[in-house]
C-alpha cells in the first residue's frame, strides 16, 4: 500500500498556509511504515506544489474551494482529493497477501465545515465519498488544531478521529468470500464502519522571506473491527514528512 503518499498529502494539508504567498514549489521527503503484512516501509522524495488564494487552494493531493475567504470564522469548503491508498499484492513477501486482489486508488469528493477562532483554534468536520466508483465508500473526519506562532515560525498540534464506511473498510482491510475460497490459510473478513484516532504535529520555519522549511508527523491507531483484520501488519503507525519550499 502506498501509504507514504497519503502521509505526504496529509502533511502538506496540515502545514499552515504561508502568509501572503500564492504559489509554493519545493521538495519533500516522506516516511511511512509497513501497513500490510510483510510489506516494506516507504521512504520517498516527492515534489511539493501548492497554491493559496482567497477562496481556491491546492495542497498536494487536496484541492478545495471555500464559500467565504479562507480566514473567515465560519466556512464551507468543497474539496476533491486523490486517495492513493492501494495494495499491490506483489509488493508483499507474505504468500497469502500475494494472492489477494489488488486494491486500487481513487478520488474522494466532499465538503468540510470549518470554524476558526483566534484564541481557541480551528475545528473541521468533513464528509466525503468515492467519486470514481472504486469502492463507493464514505469517509468522515473531525479534527481540532491549535496553532502557536511567532513572526518566523508556526507550530500546530492536532487531534482527531476519522471514520470509514463498511464499503471503504472492506476495500482497504477486508477479505472477500471469493478470496477466502481460493486462498488457503485465510478466512473471510468483512469489517463494519469503523475508523482511527490520530494525533499530529506540523510546523514551519522561515529561513528567509521566500524559503520555508516545514515538517509534519502523525500517529494513527485503528480501532474496532479493523484491529481484527488478518491482512494488516499493525493497527497503529507513525508517518513523517519534511520539506523545503520556495514561495512567491
Amino acid at each position: 500500500m502506498k501509504w507514504l503518499k497519503l502521509a505526504l498529502a496529509a502533511a502538506v494539508i496540515a502545514t499552515p498556509s504561508v502568509a501572503m504567498a500564492r504559489w509554493s514549489l519545493g521538495v519533500g521527503a516522506s516516511y511511512s511504515p509497513e501497513v500490510y503484512k510483510d510489506t516494506r516501509a516507504n521512504k520517498v522524495v516527492i515534489p511539493i506544489i501548492g497554491y493559496e488564494g482567497d477562496h481556491l487552494y491546492l495542497r498536494g493531493y487536496d484541492a478545495g474551494y471555500s464559500i467565504w475567504k479562507q480566514d473567515s470564522p465560519h466556512n464551507l469548503v468543497f474539496r476533491l482529493a486523490y486517495d492513493p491508498r492501494t495494495l499491490k499484492p506483489s509488493d508483499s513477501d507474505d504468500p497469502i497477501i500475494r494472492q489477494l486482489d489488488r486494491r486500487k486508488s481513487t478520488a474522494l469528493g466532499g465538503i468540510t465545515y470549518q470554524y476558526i477562532n483566534q484564541e481557541l483554534g480551528k475545528v473541521e468536520f468533513t464528509l466525503a465519498g468515492d467519486v470514481m466508483g472504486v469502492h463507493d465508500g464514505l469517509y468522515a473526519e473531525t479534527v481540532y488544531k491549535k496553532p502557536f506562532q511567532s513572526t518566523r515560525w508556526q507550530l500546530t498540534p492536532s487531534i482527531g478521529y476519522a471514520w470509514n464506511s463498511s464499503k471503504l473498510n472492506n476495500h482497504l482491510y477486508g477479505v472477500s468470500q471469493e478470496e477466502a475460497n481460493r486462498i488457503s490459510g485465510i478466512d473471510a473478513f468483512s469489517p463494519d464502519g469503523d475508523g482511527q484516532f490520530f494525533v499530529g504535529l506540523s510546523g514551519m520555519f522561515y529561513l528567509s522571506r521566500h524559503i520555508v522549511a516545514m515538517a509534519s508527523g502523525r500517529y494513527t491507531n485503528l480501532e474496532g473491527d479493523l484491529e481484527k483484520s488478518p491482512i494488516l501488519h499493525s493497527t497503529d503507525s507513525f508517518s513523517f514528512m519534511t520539506g523545503l519550499v520556495y514561495t512567491f
